[in-house]
This record gives C-alpha cells, sequence and structure tokens, in this order.
C-alpha cells in the first residue's frame, strides 16, 4: 500500500515596529518523520538533521534567466535524475505520481521524474504544467467545448465552474460548459432555452445558477433561467419587470438578487434596480438610481450595501459618479 503523505502550511505573522513580517513555515511529514522549512529573504531552503533532502527556492531577481514567480505559494528548484533544474511549487505529496523503481521514469510524458522532493525515499513524478506556473504565473487548462466570448463563469458550490452563452462567428450561443479543475477537463450540459450575450448569471444562496437578460437576436430579454448543477437542467422563473443587457446583477445577503440599469429593448439606458426572490421566483421593482447605467459595476460590500460605480449614460457619455443602494 503506497504510503500517504501530507504537506502542511503553518504561517506565522510577527508584528515590529508597526510593520507586519510574513514568516512562513513548512512541515513536510512523510512517515512519521517531519521536514522543516523555514523562509528568509535570501533563500528557502528545507532540511530534518537525518535526511539529506535540500531544496532550494527559485531566484526571483529580476535579472535570473530562469526566475520563479514570487506568489503566496513559493516555488522551488527541484533536481531531476538528470540533475536538471525545474521549478515547481510545494505540491501536495499526496498528489505526486511515484516513479518507477527501476527505470525512475513517469508514466506520462508530461511528467518528470524527481528524485529530491522531500516527498518520499523514493522518486516523484512531478507534473511540467507546475514548472509552467511558477514562471509565468500561468499554467494551460483543457479547451472549452465551444469558442465563446461575451459569456459568464460562475463558480459552482460543488468547484467546477458554469460557462454560459456568448458569441462565436457572429452567432450567440445557448450553450453551457463545465469545468472540473480536479481533471482539467470541460464537458458540455444541457443548453438554456435562449441565446444569450451581455447577460449576468448569478450562483444563489441554494447552489444554482441564475441568469438574467442579455440579447438574444437583436432584442434584450427580460426572460431568466436558473441551472441546477444537481440535474444539468435549466428551468424557466419569473420573468423580470424589464428587458435589459448591460446591466449587473448582484446576490444580496438575504439570498435575494439586485438587477440595476443597462438597456431595454427600445435602446434606452435605463436607471431602473428589481430585486429577484428565489424563495417565490417573483421579481419585484425596487428604488431607482440617481443614474442611468450600462456597462457599470456593482459590488456588495461587508456592510451589505451595494456600491455602484460607473458606466455609460447615454446622455452625459463616461460617468464619475457612484451610489450606494
Amino acid at each position: 500500500m503506497r504510503s500517504i503523505v501530507a504537506l502542511f502550511f503553518i504561517i506565522s505573522l510577527s508584528s515590529i515596529k508597526g510593520q507586519t513580517t510574513q514568516l512562513p513555515i513548512y512541515y513536510c511529514s512523510e512517515n512519521n518523520a517531519s521536514i522543516q522549512f523555514t523562509l528568509s529573504s535570501s533563500s528557502h531552503s528545507a532540511w530534518n538533521p537525518t535526511s539529506s533532502c535540500s531544496l532550494q527556492q527559485c531566484d526571483t531577481s529580476l535579472n535570473s534567466n530562469n526566475s520563479c514567480r514570487s506568489s503566496s505559494t513559493p516555488c522551488f528548484d527541484y533536481r531531476t535524475i538528470n540533475n536538471i533544474s525545474y521549478c515547481a511549487p510545494g505540491i501536495l505529496c499526496s498528489i505526486l505520481e511515484r516513479c518507477n523503481n527501476t527505470t525512475q521514469t513517469c508514466s506520462s510524458n508530461s511528467l518528470v521524474c524527481v528524485i529530491n522532493s522531500c516527498c518520499s525515499p523514493q522518486p516523484v513524478c512531478l507534473p511540467f504544467l507546475a514548472t509552467q506556473m511558477c514562471e509565468r504565473g500561468w499554467v494551460s487548462t483543457g479547451n472549452m467545448t465551444s469558442a465563446r466570448y461575451w459569456h459568464t463563469a460562475s463558480l459552482l458550490s460543488n468547484g467546477k465552474v458554469l460557462v454560459t452563452g456568448g458569441s462565436a462567428n457572429g452567432i450567440f450561443l445557448n450553450s453551457a460548459d463545465l469545468y472540473d479543475s480536479s481533471t482539467g477537463t470541460w464537458t458540455p450540459t444541457s443548453n438554456m432555452t435562449d441565446e444569450r450575450i451581455y447577460h449576468t448569471a448569478s450562483l444563489l444562496s441554494n447552489g444554482k445558477v441564475l441568469v438574467t437578460g442579455g440579447i438574444a437576436a437583436t432584442s434584450p430579454l427580460n426572460s431568466p433561467e436558473l441551472y441546477d448543477p444537481s440535474t444539468g437542467t435549466w428551468t424557466t422563473t419569473g420573468n423580470m419587470t424589464n428587458a435589459r443587457r448591460s446591466h449587473t446583477a448582484s446576490l444580496l445577503s438575504n439570498g435575494k438578487v439586485l438587477v440595476t440599469g443597462g438597456i431595454d429593448n427600445n435602446a434606452n439606458v435605463l436607471n431602473s434596480a428589481e430585486l429577484y426572490d428565489p424563495s417565490i421566483g417573483i421579481w419585484t421593482t425596487t428604488g431607482s438610481m440617481t443614474n442611468a447605467r450600462e456597462y457599470h459595476t456593482a459590488s456588495v460590500l461587508s456592510n451589505g450595501l451595494v456600491l455602484v460605480t460607473g458606466g455609460y449614460n447615454g446622455n452625459t457619455g463616461i460617468l464619475i459618479s457612484a451610489e450606494l443602494y
């Protein structure tokens, strides 16, 4: 049975003359033997009195030709069996495949066998993608099933990401994709009732996703719909008072959704707002904004208020004003 290993991250904070200094400490445990990691301004090392394991932090200086990106997850210089250096983050040991005992190779060309990871006395396989993440801060993942822009993306309570609608090659889409971060793959899910661009998608407290407004064909929509991750299906719900696109939708602390502004099907920029109650599936109008706005933003503050900023007004142009709901 393969041994179970884990990497624990403990961060301690100390305050000196009013300044807070972050001092990360890391423990890599293998079969009840711990290796402690400490961070200094010049180096990042790991050691154990009974182990020859040693990792050095990648060079983050501006003059380095092979620097790792400084981030909340420190990067290490892993040495392979061929003494080739790879930048990689401190990865959970338990997710790494063990190298072949005899050949010291991995099952895939996308993995590299590393002999001094501190995860195990036996070499482990490090994904090449992890090296890219440290070197550039970005890493490629699986492609969506459809190319799209002007779409939405919502993080679901199950950890997957739901992408909806958008446009591709001049065609408005009603399709939706699900991204599984555990596998890095996309799968199609059921289509929305309407094609949509310039719409919004809000994750409700019950785990469903509320999609509102947007454009189908040439006209803004007042027809919202709900996606249920447990069944992978869409259902319609009560219509908004106004058709609108380029609006905002904000989930409030009481579970309701506040929709503000946008453009209606007469090309009017709106100052109206309305509230959706998921418990009854009905919209009600609420107080109008001081300014009509499209392409604006809305942020729910920690005190429960909603801050609306900027946007475009057909009469006065780009707005500098902000207001609270």
